[in-house]
């Protein structure tokens, strides 16, 4: 059985401690693979001791044959190993099965991410956003992007929204001051940027409604997030895929449209 999948099993019944030392591992499974279990504990914030008790939890009797796991999940799901796999399949593209892997992919991480308990949340997260004063989008490289496409197609119907540039090291520097009517959307690949969590931490800390697009429940912008939303990455592609994430940029948007007055009509018309 996949190690995340088990740590994923295992969360709610953990204790703090090692429950934080889970959602390291789920976050950070390279480093995991890579760093002894000394240098792990350090960056979760626990002793060695709690590392050792969480590879026994899930039936490891030492901490090397855990981190065993980790290293042969990256060997078999790294970037190097993806590319390899694709040219290994080589002779499979011209009878098309490459692409209908990529579509057959596509199609179960978007009818996953746009479940009905998604779309019912978004309703909630679209009425906020097409009311709120201020809607700030904040992320960090591939998500970086997915937070100016955001601001790119939804500027059309919201005049409010404005992408937190990542000249800015610290996103509050660019935010500001928040009232309980704005809002702070967070988007974040695993691993997620230091800078997009804080930046929802300081939004819900001013009490403006805070949202995660994010790709695990284990992400550490849930932490911080009122509301959170999960983007299946599945992929034979060598990079996970973001397509199911801007599904759920479309969907919203389009639900602020769907829901709406019809100012948001003239603003499309104008």
């Amino acid at each position: 059985m996949d190690i995340i999948y088990r740590l994923r099993q295992e969360m709610s019944a953990l204790p703090k401690k090692l429950a934080m030392a889970a959602r390291y591992a789920m976050d950070y499974p390279d480093q995991i693979a890579l760093n002894s279990m000394r240098s792990s504990a350090k960056s979760v914030g626990v002793t060695s001791t709690t590392m050792l008790r969480l590879a026994r939890q899930l039936g490891f009797e030492n901490y090397e044959d855990f981190r065993a796991s980790f290293q042969s999940q990256l060997v078999s799901t790294g970037f190097g190993a993806r590319a390899g796999a694709l040219h290994a399949a080589g002779d499979d593209h011209a009878s098309g099965a490459l692409p209908d892997r990529l579509l057959a992919s596509s199609q179960q991480n978007l009818q996953s991410t746009l479940s009905p308990a998604n779309l019912a949340e978004l309703g909630k997260v679209a009425a906020l956003v097409g009311h709120a004063p201020g809607c700030l989008l904040v992320g960090s490289g591939a998500a970086y992007v997915m937070a100016v496409l955001m601001k790119s197609t939804g500027s059309m119907i919201l005049p409010n929204l404005r992408v937190i540039g990542p000249e800015y090291a610290v996103a509050a520097e660019d935010i500001g001051l928040l009232t309980n009517k704005d809002v702070v959307i967070g988007f974040g690949l695993n691993p997620c940027a230091v800078r997009t969590v804080e930046a929802l931490k300081f939004g819900r800390a001013q009490g403006a409604h805070t949202v995660a697009i994010t790709d695990r429940p284990s992400s550490p912008l849930v932490e911080h997030a009122e509301f959170a939303f999960f983007a299946e990455t599945v992929s034979p592609h060598y990079y996970p895929s973001v397509g199911a994430t801007v599904a759920l940029i479309e969907t919203l948007l389009a639900t602020v449209v769907a829901d709406g007055g019809t100012e948001e009509q003239k603003r499309v018309n104008a």
